[in-house]
């Protein structure tokens, strides 16, 4: 090989492996969310596929919760279990910095409300950002990775 393709190919291979890294860092990764109260509350985990991320509840910490269904949950998941719920759907890492996403969707399953994202990490904390509309209208979730 020409000498000059090599390194072109090396750095083209760079470029696109740190392009896949940012979303990879959420991918396959559990968080603790937490109640008004500050205790936990469920446990989500996020996954990737076609560079936007999701996060489904995989478990329930309320320990006044039911696990089996929600009854004081409003629409689709009304009297249903919530473990296995998608509720955070088309993050996307923010091109300018690997630490925040952007353009998501969530919903809240006791209101089954919709709502805008947006996401900032900061180590092992996720500030999630929920909003309708304004994000400055909106309200912050802190979660904790596991």
């Amino acid at each position: 090989m020409n000498k000059l393709v090599k390194p072109l190919l090396f750095t083209a291979g760079l470029i696109f492996s740190f392009g896949a890294s940012a979303t990879d860092q959420l991918d396959n990764t559990k968080w603790t969310n937490y109640n008004k109260k500050g205790e936990p509350n469920a446990v989500l985990k996020f996954t990737e596929a076609n560079g936007k991320l999701s996060a489904e509840i995989i478990d329930i910490l309320d320990p006044k919760a039911n696990k089996e269904s929600c009854e004081v949950c409003k629409g689709k998941f009304q009297n249903k279990s919530l473990i296995g719920a998608t509720v955070i759907w088309d993050l996307e890492p923010d091109d300018n910095n690997p630490n925040q996403y952007i353009s998501g969707e969530g919903i809240d399953p006791k209101t089954g409300r919709t709502f805008s994202g947006k996401a900032q990490l900061e180590g092992d904390t996720l500030k999630l950002r929920g909003y309708k509309g304004v994000s400055l209208l909106g309200k912050t979730y802190i979660l904790k990775r596991l």
